[in-house]
């Protein structure tokens, strides 16, 4: 009896032993493929776009995908994702570079952290597996996406908001739709841009963001513009 026990767990043993071999091999064998692979968004200036590919370079990019600054379907932005395997290094220039609003930094954050990609962000000095920038801290984490976006809401709703009373009709009705237009960019949903404009329905925002080509979140809401979509 006991002698059968001895076997039994003998054989638990090297079964235990034999996964935990093939485990590692297989984790090795993604971390030795692991590729950097970079992102920017070129600047308006030549020689700035320039600086950055050497940073991307320096940090071991083996390709670097570059969007053009006017770019609207973000196709290189696409690329980059798609070729982004697991284990790999997604090296950015900066998070406000590579981000167009909320929604596409939480897509990404998700997409990476399922597929176990390390990201590294060099101008913001951030690094998802602390292996560089040991300065950092996780206050300087959220100091930056806080920045990022408390800059582009600045730009784009606050100061409409701020003077949207304070002139004559035809202005604050164009102000409300530059408001309605930005904060949908930015990652609000219609809930609060109605909260925050005034608009009463969902029709009204979709109505403005298709008037205006804004390439919408949820295709089946946008209908064909006409005559009667101008005015509200």
């Amino acid at each position: 009896m006991g002698s059968e026990m001895c076997i039994r767990d003998r054989c638990k043993y090297l079964y235990v032993r034999r996964i935990s071999v093939i485990f590692v091999l297989l984790l090795t064998s993604n971390i030795i493929n692991m590729k950097n692979i970079g992102f920017i968004k070129a600047a308006q200036d030549i020689e700035q776009t320039e600086q950055m590919l050497n940073l991307m370079k320096e940090h071991g990019c083996v390709s670097v995908h570059v969007e053009e600054v006017r770019s609207s379907n973000r196709s290189r932005w696409q690329d980059f994702v798609d070729g982004l395997d697991d284990y790999d290094i997604a090296v950015l220039y900066s998070f406000d570079n590579a981000f167009r609003n909320i929604h596409d930094m939480i897509f990404f954050l998700k997409f990476c952290s399922k597929k176990n990609i390390r990201i590294v962000s060099v101008e913001d000095k951030v690094d998802s597996n602390n292996l560089l920038f040991s300065g950092t801290t996780t206050k300087d984490v959220f100091d930056v996406v806080c920045k990022m976006f408390s800059k582009r809401d600045r730009n784009s709703h606050d100061d409409i908001e701020a003077d949207l009373y304070s002139n004559k009709h035809s202005d604050r009705r164009l102000k409300r739709y530059r408001m309605v237009i930005n904060m949908y960019n930015a990652g609000y949903s219609v809930k609060e841009i109605m909260e925050r404009t005034g608009y009463r329905g969902k029709s009204n925002v979709y109505r403005i963001l298709h008037l205006y080509d804004v390439s919408l979140e949820y295709p089946s809401m946008s209908r064909s513009k006409s005559s009667n979509d101008i005015a509200i």
